[in-house]
């Protein structure tokens, strides 16, 4: 990461002086992420998933930043989040994930030039009845199940009910989701073999685009890359391997607010499930499970260029590490949860989980700070 100007970080310095835990977040490390999928693919648009408030992060700054850099597709997935979204932005395309369940939901997508994804028959059903009753054509999406079982048309109710009716319809793109993208698997292969039979119905129309692939779908063979890639994680720096090709976006850092003289064999923490082996240094941090700690997480911070282990069950509000080895800790000393020292990865894999989970959880008290 690009070291900050002295006169940038005591400003920044001053600006953090009232918070307590902030996650700051580098925007232009998102640029250079989504600037290397575009040199990657440089034939196919990269669109960008900013669903969930851009996986935690916040969509609005986020998404100044990737329309600077000409991205002009966007994938949410709720009707709320794409209405949000097309307030600022007039002139792109924005895709609704989850598609609607409401004859009105679909009127308010409409009025805003919103696409909706048709999932399923129950979806599609919502589209003819408005086509009925508007006689307008409808722009949408289909999606199709290749082999995730979670949501998406099959290949014998798109034949049945909605190709008789495709002339009614203004299919902007036909989409699929990939399993297993991030490895090497057959699972991936037949997915792309099924979706190439899929792609291969729609000859007659030769405006729809197709998209099969996400972030990691980048590192595949580029017969998986179609039309469009529907990145998210890769942009935020949110590698799902050890195999680190993103730059890093995201430090998550919290302030000590107490440092306090343990003696040997006392307990910390709610439960007592920790006990002190020998007389011990405390200190208290300003973060908790309802910042985006687990509550049963074990492992380290970064502080004064060593990593310090966290002891205790971690609170609501708090948690404390074991600063016995650090020279001078001070109160109001900032240390790293994860960032630069403790990547994002290694924070996800200790709590047994994927780093979009991580960041999709971390809390509104913990501020997001730009840079």
């Amino acid at each position: 990461m690009k070291s900050i100007s002295p006169k940038i970080h005591h400003k920044m310095k001053e600006f953090t002086k009232k918070f307590n835990a902030i996650l700051q977040i580098n925007l232009k490390n998102i640029e250079n992420n989504y600037i290397y999928l575009k040199k990657t693919a440089p034939t196919t648009i990269i669109a960008a998933c900013v669903k969930a408030n851009s996986y935690g992060l916040g969509s609005d700054r986020i998404c100044t930043a990737l329309y600077k850099q000409n991205c002009r597709d966007f994938f949410v997935a709720t009707l709320e989040e794409a209405l949000l979204l097309r307030r600022k932005y007039k002139h792109t395309n924005i895709y609704m994930l989850n598609g609607i369940n409401h004859l009105e939901s679909y009127y308010d997508a409409f009025k805003s030039n919103i696409i909706t994804v048709i999932n399923n028959l129950d979806q599609f059903r919502i589209i003819k009845k408005f086509f009925k009753i508007n006689k307008k054509k409808v722009k949408c999406c289909l999606h199709f199940d290749t082999g995730m079982n979670r949501l998406g048309l099959k290949l014998k109710e798109f034949d049945k009910y909605i190709h008789p009716f495709q002339k009614n319809l203004d299919i902007k793109l036909v989409i699929s989701h990939l399993i297993n993208s991030e490895n090497k698997s057959v699972l991936n292969d037949n997915q792309l073999k099924f979706f190439n039979d899929i792609k291969n119905r729609f000859h007659f129309s030769k405006k729809t685009l197709f998209s099969l692939g996400n972030s990691n779908s980048i590192f595949l063979k580029n017969k998986f890359y179609f039309d469009m890639i529907r990145a998210g994680g890769f942009i935020y720096g949110l590698d799902l391997t050890k195999r680190k090709r993103s730059k890093n976006v995201l430090s998550l850092k919290a302030k000590i607010i107490q440092i306090e003289s343990v003696k040997k064999g006392r307990s910390i923490g709610y439960g007592a499930k920790y006990i002190t082996k020998k007389d011990s240094m405390i200190a208290t941090l300003a973060i908790g499970y309802a910042d985006g700690l687990p509550r049963k997480y074990d492992g380290f911070v970064f502080y004064k260029k060593k990593k310090v282990k966290f002891v205790g069950n971690i609170s609501m509000d708090l948690s404390c590490i074991d600063v016995s080895t650090i020279k001078d800790p001070k109160i109001n000393d900032w240390v790293e949860i994860f960032g630069n020292n403790i990547s994002i990865f290694s924070f996800a894999s200790k709590c047994n989980t994927i780093t979009y989970e991580i960041s999709s959880k971390i809390g509104l008290r913990v501020k997001r700070i730009y840079n």
